[in-house]
């Protein structure tokens, strides 16, 4: 016989909330403004969602929360804890009026005439109480989609555009987005036919990343001085020992200049360990021993240290 669960007294329609996997609450959330308020209310814990943007497409994993409770060995060789598990990782497709939902068990259909693809990442949001989504990955989608895009994401922690978008997506998602996002990474050269990247080095990001093992990433000294970035990772940077050298060295003049970065690492397409005499001539810098790493000290004159960590073709510079 059918229950009509909102009939139920408070503290068994609270029991059958909380017994409700994540799939089943969103479903629950749906109904009305009332199963809405009752399943935010739960304060259900996830894991700060992931986005995946492809054309007209959005995709969006829900997993539980991994700080909650740690089941006992017991429940976890039990098979309907991992069923139960399984059905706790959600994975959604986004369209305007409808989602497309896989809990482990198949694919199903939920239409909702009045959502908007923006709706419906709100809904999502709201009832976990979450205000920020983590990452957000760029396909190659076409600029108008971009825009529409824009329009629905909030803050968000990390954006990575894949290999699969196109040069010019991938700059205009970049200056678009920038200033909603903490960190970026691009996993393609989008400057393969460009000498210069610096505009891309210029924003108050905590970290970028740029990742392309079939073309390297062209910098220059010039490109280094010029970043406000406080992580930088280039894989791999194609930069002469010369630029390098140039580049210490203009860094060890500046006394009064202030420098944003962190850190810079760079993964070279040489072996530099056998090269780094010609990155250091002619400056002073002080063999520090670290386990099995090559660590060197150089200090400027206004007191302040540079710290230089050398591994085989990775150089990692990283500053006061």
């Amino acid at each position: 016989m059918p229950v009509r669960l909102l009939s139920l007294p408070v503290e068994d329609l609270q029991y059958a909330l909380e017994c409700m996997n994540v799939g089943d609450l969103i479903a629950f959330s749906l109904c009305s403004k009332r199963t809405k308020h009752l399943a935010k209310s739960l304060n259900r814990k996830i894991d700060t969602p992931s986005v995946y943007v492809s054309e007209n497409c959005i995709g969006i994993d829900i997993l539980p929360d991994d700080c909650q409770e740690l089941p006992d060995d017991e429940d976890l060789e039990d098979p309907d804890f991992q069923d139960f598990q399984d059905n706790e990782n959600v994975s959604l497709e986004l369209f305007d009026s409808s989602i497309n939902i896989d809990r482990g068990n198949g694919v199903e259909e939920w239409r909702k005439p009045e959502f908007t693809q923006g709706d419906w990442i709100a809904h999502l949001l709201s009832i976990f109480n979450e205000t920020m989504i983590y990452a957000l990955e760029i396909d190659d989608i076409s600029l108008p989609y971009l825009d529409t895009v824009k329009e629905f994401i909030p803050k968000c922690q990390k954006l990575r555009i894949n290999s699969f978008c196109s040069d010019d997506v991938a700059k205009i998602a970049f200056h678009k987005l920038f200033p909603l996002i903490e960190e970026v990474e691009i996993e393609k050269n989008i400057f393969a036919n460009e000498i210069d990247i610096s505009q891309f080095l210029t924003p108050n990001l905590r970290s970028l990343s740029f990742i392309d093992f079939d073309n390297p990433f062209k910098l220059t000294a010039d490109d280094l001085l010029a970043v406000k970035i406080t992580k930088l990772s280039v894989e791999p940077a194609n930069i002469t020992e010369k630029e390098l050298n140039r580049f210490v060295k203009l860094w060890m003049k500046g006394n009064n200049t202030f420098y944003s970065p962190k850190s810079i690492k760079l993964t070279l397409d040489y072996e530099f360990r056998r090269n780094r005499r010609k990155v250091f001539k002619g400056i002073q810098y002080e063999f520090v021993e670290e386990d099995d790493d090559f660590q060197f000290r150089m200090r400027r004159g206004d007191g302040k240290e540079l710290m230089v960590h050398i591994e085989d073709n990775l150089i990692i510079f990283n500053f006061p």
